[in-house]
């Protein structure tokens, strides 16, 4: 109902990072067919689908690239640490996978494993210092990316039930609830079919939201 979706967005606040871009792309198609698809164009178009369906349900939404562009690891942590946000979501295209499903992913190691490694910058670096910016939310963005992987389950049909860890560069600069996104696969026959997971994928996004926010007190 209107007034329960408005609820549901009010106030929400994400950014959406498309990886990769320029000289940067990401996992490649077929490299043998002609136009074969492309990691860095693919989340672009999915972000983009995204950010449309997510304002037109009333949240606010950043991309941290809105063109085939490099951008730095530092510049979209200095753009997402510069804003008051609630989440942070990074979206990738893996080279395997069951075709139009998804992973949820938080930073981190698996269970049983090493701890996530957390290196200091170079002394000669005089930036803002975020390598662990994540440590203080590793459990808000496991919370997260469990809830966000039950929609995801339900939106793509044959996606897992669970998330999983990974030591994801993106998620580690951002001091914030942060998961990644992974949609499978660049390597399928119609990989572009991927840009319409756009719709169900901000839907799943906006009702983890919901939940989580319900279970952490209203509280991002």
């Amino acid at each position: 109902m209107p007034g329960e979706q408005a609820e549901r967005t009010a106030s929400v606040f994400i950014i959406l990072d498309p990886a990769h871009g320029g000289a940067d792309s990401g996992a490649h198609g077929n490299p043998e067919e002609e136009g074969a698809a492309v990691e860095k164009d693919l989340v672009l178009q999915i972000a983009q689908g995204m950010r449309r369906e997510l304002e037109r349900l009333g949240a606010r939404v950043v991309l941290t690239r809105q063109a085939d562009v490099a951008v730095s690891m530092d510049d979209r942590a200095a753009l997402a640490n510069a804003y008051s946000l609630d989440f942070f979501v990074t979206l990738h295209v893996g080279s395997t996978g069951t075709p139009n499903t998804a992973i949820a992913y938080s930073y981190g190691a698996p269970p049983g494993g090493a701890p996530p490694v957390m290196l200091p910058r170079p002394a000669a670096f005089t930036g803002v210092r975020w390598d662990e910016a994540q440590t203080a939310y590793l459990v808000a963005s496991r919370r997260l990316a469990e809830l966000l992987q039950v929609e995801l389950a339900q939106k793509l049909p044959g996606s897992p039930d669970v998330p999983q860890f990974a030591e994801v560069r993106q998620l580690r600069v951002v001091a914030r609830p942060a998961v990644a996104v992974e949609l499978a696969s660049v390597a399928e026959d119609n990989a572009q079919s991927l840009a319409r997971t756009a719709v169900p994928l901000a839907d799943a996004l906006l009702r983890a939201i919901a939940a989580y926010r319900q279970s952490a007190g209203a509280r991002p």
